[in-house]
């Protein structure tokens, strides 16, 4: 599999919108890595990671052809991860495209999804667009995936998932807090080739629905324990929010005393 990271910041992205803090004016000023669009990421050019307001954005800056994406795999239903108006410019006369797109997400996932299209644009996306309903720890196949929701702890309906392909296999952890203890259980089954790990408030955390650098450390020695990891296994971390305080380059200077790699918007790597 070949992954690259579109977005690799919180809900208001880096620097925020509306924001005068030292992160977010050292963002403006320092550009590059610095710079966070809303959390997505892209397999194989052809398997979207949830849908972020940013996505027209992100395609442009990378250079990804959106019309070859046939699966798209939504996390959960929080605005920043799931923009589902975007879908309308899938019709006509907005595009044209032979083959549709098949939609993946939780009940909640599902609901945002009906509640944001009107009905008449609804049928007619309905033609285009197939939404499937998917369920904690039963995977499913698309295209040669297969693809396992596991529980985030994070929102009601949010999933995290652990993608399988051609002998290899990715663990998509964010947006999440540490693992659940059955989604603990499902990955001591396996061997996980990369992990990519939520690390939205670097320092200090106030809420159990995301992690710091140190959850992630912390997430990294209990899976090397469990043998879901081994030494070939690659960490990232990713989601950050300004509110943590750091740059890129700090949170990287501390990231890589532990063998994890810093995500920023553009990443590629091959799993």
């Amino acid at each position: 599999m070949q992954i690259q990271y579109l977005g690799t910041g919180a809900s208001e992205g880096v620097p925020g919108v509306f924001c005068r803090c030292d992160v977010c004016h050292h963002a403006r000023q320092e550009g590059g890595k610095s710079v966070r669009r809303r959390s997505s990421m892209i397999v194989d050019k052809l398997l979207l990671i949830d849908m972020p307001p940013d996505l027209y954005s992100q395609a442009l800056t990378f250079k990804v052809d959106l019309s070859l994406v046939r699966n798209i795999l939504i996390t959960h239903a929080h605005y920043e991860h799931f923009y589902p108006a975007e879908l309308r410019n899938m019709l006509h006369p907005h595009a044209e495209q032979s083959e549709g797109i098949r939609l993946f997400g939780s009940r909640q996932v599902k609901e945002a999804f009906e509640k944001a299209i009107d009905s008449e644009t609804m049928r007619r996306l309905r033609a285009r667009c197939e939404f499937t309903e998917v369920f904690l720890f039963r995977p499913f196949e698309t295209d040669g995936y297969v693809i396992t929701p596991l529980k985030a702890r994070h929102c009601d309906g949010a999933y995290i998932y652990l993608i399988e392909s051609d002998g290899r296999v990715m663990l998509y952890g964010n947006d999440t807090g540490f693992f659940p203890e059955d989604t603990w259980d499902y990955l001591a089954e396996k061997t996980i080739n990369l992990v990519s790990l939520d690390c939205t408030n670097p320092v200090q955390n106030d809420t159990p629905n995301h992690m710091t650098m140190e959850d992630n450390i912390t997430v990294k020695r209990r899976m090397f324990q469990q043998k879901s990891s081994n030494n070939r296994t690659r960490y990232v971390a990713t989601h950050f929010s300004h509110s943590g305080g750091l740059s890129h380059a700090q949170i990287d200077d501390k990231m890589r005393l532990h063998g994890i790699t810093v995500a920023y918007d553009g990443l590629e790597l091959r799993v």
